[in-house]
């Protein structure tokens, strides 16, 4: 029983990413077919971007104080009505552009906490069911990439087969089926501070307090702000323009890209499935950061033909598909939590908040540098970032994950006012506890 709650969470999470990747491509079309305007486009894809940055940034406190098992279903029950009331209301009492944007912005909204609340939910159901943490990392975030990879080309063949209208009640009753499951998976789940009547700027203070004293969590945060605003660059600028300018051919793009998403799933399945074996994930991350994102990028640099390129992306997705589960595990692991849902809304907002700049600077770059330049500094950026996880002494902490704490505790005091906890070494000694497979 435990156990299939957890693959309940997992497949709840590849439901709803899969029919927000759909409502990604559906509702901009919807957009141009009734209005024709790819102004209005930009603004209701804006509103979306927009809603979910807005939660990820201050959604963590209600989050943490309501729990992931009203939390998450909720979520997704908003989001599929948002989607639902955009046909319903074009059918019958027709659809303003204002209305649209609130609409979208609001999908946006609910969209980021309900992923959030999952990933809350991860560590106890991943003990509940006796399985390593890894796995559990592993899992999620293979059905987000699973449901992120299959959205977006199931809406275009569903849009090939039914109208804009259609698709989006396809993608409401998705949302709906999403969550009956995660009200199942998440049902009983609760977290040790859920339901205080904690002040709003109390809690997020004490989101942003754990960050100080968690050298090791604030960096894997700016490594994941670099390293995410490299990677869209990469994917939105560089392969596209490479596949123009060198390649000539158009079909070479969606195959790199398609290839470099499969591999990166592939590498995702193997973590899951072996991730519990490794002793030193320092050094698997290491591994798989310097041979994940750097060779293809030398690649595109040295004029590599479609058969090379082809084979480096293949290899360097693998690699780089095992470096999401790996910090998800060590962030599983280490946050407290009644702080959970603050932290990791912290670390999505960050985490992506650079990708905007990473697509319109790459370009920029492109055309001032040129193509071969700017992928060679973009390689070298990578490895200058490496540095942090080599040389940082924090990152050491990755192969000794400490005990969650209590948030009173993570914050550095009691709540009887008591001595700063030290993070250079945490309490609970070396390795970490081996959990059976499955």
């Amino acid at each position: 029983m435990n156990r299939l709650r957890l693959l309940t969470l997992w497949l709840s999470t590849g439901t709803v990413s899969t029919a927000s990747a759909a409502g990604f491509v559906a509702i901009p079309w919807f957009v141009l077919m009734t209005t024709g305007s790819a102004a209005n486009v930009g603004m209701v894809t804006a509103a979306e971007l927009a809603g979910m940055l807005l939660t990820a940034a201050l959604g963590g406190p209600l989050i943490d104080r309501a729990g992931p098992a009203r939390t998450a279903p909720l979520a997704d029950l908003g989001a599929a009505l948002c989607v639902g009331a955009i046909p319903l209301a074009q059918a019958t009492t027709g659809l303003a552009l204002w209305s649209l944007v609130l609409l979208a912005g609001a999908f946006g909204a609910f969209r980021e906490p309900g992923q959030t609340a999952r990933r809350v939910a991860v560590p106890e159901l991943v003990t509940r069911a006796g399985v390593a943490m890894e796995r559990g990392a592993g899992g999620m975030d293979a059905a987000l990439r699973a449901g992120h990879l299959s959205g977006a080309p199931l809406a275009g063949g569903a849009l090939a087969l039914f109208d804009p209208s259609g698709v989006l009640w396809i993608s409401t009753a998705t949302m709906l089926f999403s969550a009956s499951l995660v009200a199942y998976a998440c049902h009983g789940v609760t977290v040790s501070g859920a339901g205080e009547c904690e002040g709003f700027s109390r809690r997020y203070a004490a989101g942003l307090g754990y960050l100080r004293r968690d050298r090791l969590i604030a960096g894997i945060m700016g490594l994941l702000l670099l390293t995410n605003t490299l990677d869209l660059a990469f994917t939105g600028v560089f392969l596209p323009t490479y596949s123009a300018r060198v390649l000539h051919d158009s079909v070479a793009l969606g195959v790199l890209v398609g290839a470099l998403g499969g591999a990166a799933l592939t590498g995702n399945l193997l973590f899951t499935w072996l991730g519990a074996r490794v002793r030193r994930r320092r050094a698997l991350f290491v591994f798989a950061f310097a041979l994940g994102p750097v060779p293809p990028h030398l690649a595109l640099a040295g004029g590599a033909g479609f058969a090379v390129l082809f084979g480096v992306v293949v290899v360097g997705g693998l690699l780089a598909g095992m470096i999401n589960p790996i910090l998800a595990a060590v962030t599983y692991e280490r946050v407290p939590a009644e702080l959970r849902g603050r932290v990791l809304s912290l670390t999505t907002l960050v985490a992506q908040g650079g990708t905007p700049l990473g697509v319109l600077f790459g370009g920029l770059a492109v055309d001032s540098l040129g193509l071969r330049a700017t992928l060679s500094c973009t390689a070298v950026a990578y490895l200058v970032v490496l540095v942090m996880p080599v040389l940082g002494r924090s990152w050491r902490e990755m192969d000794r994950p400490r005990p969650r704490a209590t948030a009173a505790e993570a914050v550095g005091s009691t709540p009887h006012g008591g001595q700063e906890l030290s993070d250079s070494s945490p309490p609970g000694g070396g390795r970490r506890a081996e959990n059976p497979g499955w």
